[in-house]
């Protein structure tokens, strides 16, 4: 290239630069304007600086439900993004046909990126379609042997904690085994293939540590928008011989879900198909290929980290509130006693544990105090703008405008809960003599699980085996926490709480 030509091409490289430096600050100036009637501070209603800090810190969860106590229910987190704590907007975000899910967040959450998942679809018509197909597998209509599978892995858990640790001195990363657990059953009820972490009490592959790094680093692309890189760069398939951690087990359940296409197809054809199973659902209806595969992969990371999530939750306030474990043993014993729940080895039925009314109390109330999802659930206002209302006011949304929940302000609102929002106190659940006032507070408390078309499909497994675990965790063992100043460590990747090293001891309770 000769002088002429790096001289005329100067010009041009200044004036790409002003044009998109002029219209970046445009954009600002126009949404600043827009959403001039929103509060917030400045830093948030000018730049995206304060937003991206606090997703890399790792718990933005506490940053949202900062800015709400601070500028109300709805409220600038950047320049276009709001966090609102207010229920009403949530469900009426998740009603409306005009809202759809933001980009800037679910594009991100793709754990596949070549493909979308049924929690990454944005297209709305196609994330009903993909729901179709796949609530039956979810609901057990079409899997009979779900609650018996979550059986088993339960048990397996309960046989390793009574073999290796309880009595023996000897500290458990309760963390770690109820990851194990909820791992086992999701490949079990999800593929029919267990990973068989339980049993061999031990993580070889690197299965939980994997996901978690890889977790941690859609995290940071989120958060910095560079995960806009993967839709351009070409992704290689993992290599067999030298794979580890989360593309071995990537390359163990794709091999698995092709073995049972191939042999679904094969069946199909004879008209025999036999298998029971959440796999053998979602095929039935249509799910086959890379999308199946997509949604398996979905399964296991997410249905897997948010129970864990759940379970590791209720462990620590039901160990660190005495009186609450105290009555919640009570109430377990005296059902065992009665007859009214089986006795050991046999595991207590999901019909059983729902009609246990403090222990469901208890798993309602960790779930608002301890939400075991913080996903910024973005979503899109329409085009042409909505009008809503908060706290009796009427309040206008501009279009192109994202607005995010704020689950722990919803969960902790004294509107709804009462003054006394920020105790863990089960009891709240079951001695509001208000029938409408109670109604409201499960409304509200449902909303974790999403709302609508986009309630989750995996409420039901998920209850079902927190509600299994929790009872038989408590009626076989006692339970002390390690370190009470610091019972572990947690991060926040993509509103999934990944937690580790919640060191417990444990001592075999006589059996009933």
């Amino acid at each position: 290239m000769n002088s002429y030509q790096s001289t005329v091409h100067v010009p041009w490289l200044v004036f790409g630069t002003v044009l998109l430096a002029t219209a970046y600050v445009y954009t600002k100036i126009s949404f600043l304007i827009k959403l001039r009637h929103i509060k917030g501070s400045w830093a948030t209603k000018l730049s995206e600086i304060p937003h991206t800090r606090a997703i890399l810190s790792e718990e933005c969860q506490n940053w949202y439900a900062e800015v709400n106590k601070n500028y109300g229910p709805i409220a600038h987190v950047s320049p276009r993004i709001l966090a609102t704590s207010s229920p009403e907007l949530w469900v009426r975000i998740n009603a409306h046909p005009g809202y759809t899910r933001s980009d800037w967040f679910y594009r991100s959450a793709r754990f596949d990126w070549r493909r979308d998942n049924v929690f990454s679809q944005i297209d709305v018509q196609k994330h009903e379609l993909r729901r179709k197909q796949m609530i039956a597998g979810y609901s057990g209509r079409e899997n009979a042997t779900l609650e018996n599978d979550i059986d088993i892995c339960i048990s397996q858990l309960l046989h390793l904690i009574r073999s290796n640790y309880a009595g023996k001195s000897k500290l458990i990363d309760l963390a770690e085994k109820l990851q194990f657990l909820t791992l086992d059953v999701i490949s079990t009820i999800g593929f029919g293939k267990c990973f068989g972490l339980l049993d061999a009490d031990d993580d070889p592959h690197e299965y939980v540590k994997t996901t978690e790094d890889g977790l941690r680093n859609v995290n940071r692309q989120m958060a910095l928008g560079t995960w806009r890189l993967n839709l351009i760069i070409p992704k290689t398939k993992p290599d067999p011989a030298t794979a580890t951690g989360f593309e071995k087990m990537l390359l163990f359940c794709f091999a698995v879900v092709d073995a049972r296409e191939k042999a679904f197809k094969e069946q199909e054809a004879l008209g025999i198909v036999e298998k029971a199973d959440m796999l053998t659902s979602f095929m039935k209806n249509g799910l086959l290929g890379d999308q199946l595969k997509a949604e398996v992969l979905l399964q296991i990371v997410a249905g897997s980290d948010t129970t864990a999530g759940g379970l590791r939750g209720m462990m620590l306030y039901i160990l660190t509130n005495p009186r609450v474990y105290k009555k919640l043993l009570a109430e377990i014993e005296g059902a065992v006693q009665s007859g009214k729940v089986p006795p050991t080895p046999e595991i207590i039925s999901y019909n059983q544990a729902k009609q246990l009314v403090y222990l469901q109390a208890v798993i309602r109330e960790v779930i608002r105090i301890f939400p075991p999802l913080n996903d910024p659930l973005a979503r899109d206002t329409p085009p042409d703008g909505d009008t809503i209302t908060i706290e009796g006011q009427e309040v206008y949304l501009p279009g192109g405008v994202s607005v995010i929940p704020s689950f722990i302000p919803m969960f902790r609102n004294t509107d709804v809960y009462g003054e006394d929002v920020d105790m863990f106190r089960p009891e709240r659940w079951l001695d509001e003599p208000d029938k409408e006032k109670l109604d409201r507070m499960k409304w509200v408390n449902d909303l974790m699980f999403g709302h609508g078309k986009y309630l989750c499909l995996g409420k039901g497994v998920a209850m079902m085996e927190m509600s299994k675990a929790l009872f038989e965790l408590l009626r076989n063992f006692d339970w002390g926490l390690s370190n009470p100043e610091k019972p572990w460590k947690m991060a926040n990747f993509l509103g999934l709480r990944a937690i580790s090293d919640m060191w417990v001891c444990v001592e075999e309770r006589p059996r009933g």
